[in-house]
C-alpha cells in the first residue's frame, strides 16, 4: 500500500508529501533531523524537499492538515506471485550462438521500433498500443529459450544519448535472460518481458533537461525523477490487454528489500517476484552503461557491487543467482587472455564458465586485428593444449579505444 493506518494518523511514503500535510512522525528519531519541532505543517518547498531527501516515510495526522490523495489510497496493493523457483528445470541451449545471431538481430530491431512507437505515443499523452509490443516480446522469448547469447551479444549496442530507450530493450533482454536461466515457462517470460520492456515508460512524463542532466540531480530534481514510477503505473492502467504484473514491474522496480525504495517504502515480502528480478537487471545495466553523468562499470565490478549490496537492497538469493546467470565473464565484457591478446566476449557455456567464447580485436602487441579472430576458449583449457589460453583480466569497457558496438554491427562468422 501506499499508506498504512494508525487510528486517524497514516503513514505515506514520502514522494506524496504534499504541502498542507501535518507531519506527526518521521521514520527515525527528530533529533537526527534539521527540523527543530516535533511535528509540523508542511508550508515550503524547502521543508518538502529536506522531508523527501531525508526520509522513505512520514506519518501524517490529516486531522491538523491535509489528507492523501484519494486516488492514491484507493491504488491496488502489490500481487505477490507465489513461484516456486527451487523446483524449476533449466531450460537446455537449441542452437548455436551463429545460428541464432541472424535471426536475434531481426527481433532486436523490430522489438525496439516498436519501444519507440510506445514510447512516443506516452510522451505525446496518447494511448499506447502493445499489440505489437507484446509479439515483438515474444519473438524475443522464442530466441532466447534458443540461445540466450545471441540476444545478450546486442545488449551492448548502448548509446548515451539514447540511453531512456536502449536501457529499456536491455532490461527486457537481461530480465528474459534470467528468467529462462530461473526455468520459468513462457507464459511467465512472455509477462515478464513485456514488464520489463516497459518498466521505465513513465519517464516519458518526465521533463527531458531533468532526464538527460549532466551532473548530480538537485533534491527537487530527484525529487520528479522518482514520480516516474507513479507515472508508470497510470500510463499502463489506462493500457488495455496487459498483466497485473506489468504495473506491478513499473510501480514497484525501485523498491529495497529494507523499505529504502519507493515508491511505497514496500520491505522484501511486499515486493512482488518480477518486480524484484527486474530492480536487479535494471541496476545492472544501468552502472554497465555510460551516461550523461558517469562512466560505464565494467561488468566484473559491477558484478562485485551487486553481491554486496545485496544484503541492504536486493534480494540474496536472486543477485547470486543473476551472477551465475551471466557468468563472471558476461557477454559483452572485454577480457585480455594470458596470451596478452584482447577480445569480447561473446558466447559463455553454462559448463565451461571460466573459459568463454571470444572474438580477438587486438594482438598481444594491442595492434587492431583485421579480421577479428573467434576462438573457444574451451579448446585451450589445461589438459586441452599444450599452452592453456585463459582470462588474465577484465579491462574497463572502452579499453585500447575499442568500441564494442563496431564490432556488435557486423555479421558473425565462427569458424
Amino acid at each position: 500500500m501506499h499508506w498504512t493506518a494508525r487510528g486517524m494518523k497514516k503513514q505515506i511514503d514520502t514522494m506524496y508529501l504534499k504541502k498542507g500535510m501535518y507531519v506527526s512522525e518521521l521514520d527515525r528519531p527528530w533529533l537526527e533531523s534539521p527540523f527543530l519541532f516535533q511535528g509540523f505543517v508542511v508550508d515550503s518547498a524547502e521543508d518538502l524537499q529536506q522531508l523527501q531527501a531525508l526520509c522513505a516515510y512520514v506519518v501524517i495526522d490529516p486531522e491538523r492538515g491535509d489528507d492523501i490523495d484519494v486516488s492514491i489510497q484507493h491504488r491496488p496493493a502489490a500481487r505477490i506471485e507465489r513461484i516456486d523457483l527451487h523446483s524449476r528445470q533449466r531450460k537446455v541451449v537449441n542452437v548455436s550462438f551463429e545460428e541464432e545471431i541472424s535471426h536475434a538481430r531481426q527481433v532486436h530491431a523490430r522489438t525496439r521500433s516498436q519501444l519507440d512507437d510506445m514510447f512516443n505515443d506516452a510522451r505525446m499523452g496518447r494511448s499506447i498500443d502493445v499489440t505489437g509490443a507484446k509479439e515483438a516480446v515474444s519473438d524475443m522469448v522464442d530466441s532466447i529459450v534458443r540461445n540466450p547469447d545471441a540476444m545478450q551479444w546486442l545488449t551492448n549496442l548502448r548509446k548515451r544519448d539514447e540511453y531512456t530507450a536502449i536501457h529499456s530493450l536491455n532490461v527486457c533482454i537481461f530480465a528474459l535472460t534470467f528468467g529462462r536461466y530461473l526455468g520459468l515457462d513462457e507464459k511467465e517470460l512472455n509477462e515478464l518481458g513485456i514488464g520489463a520492456l516497459l518498466h521505465d515508460i513513465g519517464k516519458m512524463r518526465i521533463p527531458l533537461e531533468i532526464l538527460n542532466k549532466e551532473g548530480k540531480l538537485t533534491l527537487e530534481e530527484y525529487a520528479v525523477i522518482r514520480e516516474h514510477a507513479r507515472h508508470g503505473y497510470e500510463i499502463l492502467q489506462e493500457t488495455a490487454g496487459l498483466p497485473p504484473s506489468t504495473l506491478e514491474i513499473a510501480y514497484s522496480h525501485h523498491e529495497r528489500k529494507k523499505g529504502t525504495g519507493y515508491p511505497q517504502g514496500l520491505r522484501d515480502a511486499e515486493i512482488p517476484l518480477f518486480a524484484k528480478m527486474v530492480a536487479i537487471v535494471d541496476i545492472y545495466d544501468a552502472i554497465t552503461s555510460d551516461r550523461a553523468y558517469h562512466h560505464g562499470m565494467n561488468t566484473l565490478d559491477a558484478l562485485k557491487n551487486m553481491f554486496e549490496w545485496r544484503e541492504h537492497d536486493l534480494d540474496s538469493d536472486l543477485v547470486e543467482r543473476f551472477i551465475r546467470c551471466l557468468g563472471i565473464y558476461p557477454i559483452g565484457s572485454l577480457v585480455e587472455l594470458s596470451s596478452d591478446e584482447v577480445g569480447i566476449v561473446i558466447s559463455v557455456a553454462q559448463s565451461t564458465r571460466l573459459t568463454p567464447m571470444v572474438m580477438l580485436v587486438r594482438d598481444a602487441e594491442k595492434k587492431t586485428m583485421l579480421p577479428p579472430k573467434i576462438i573457444d576458449l574451451s579448446r585451450f583449457m589445461r589438459g586441452n593444449a599444450e599452452q592453456p589460453l585463459e582470462v588474465k583480466k577484465v579491462l574497463e569497457p572502452d579499453a585500447y579505444g575499442i568500441d564494442i558496438r563496431e564490432y556488435i554491427q557486423k555479421e558473425i562468422r565462427v569458424s
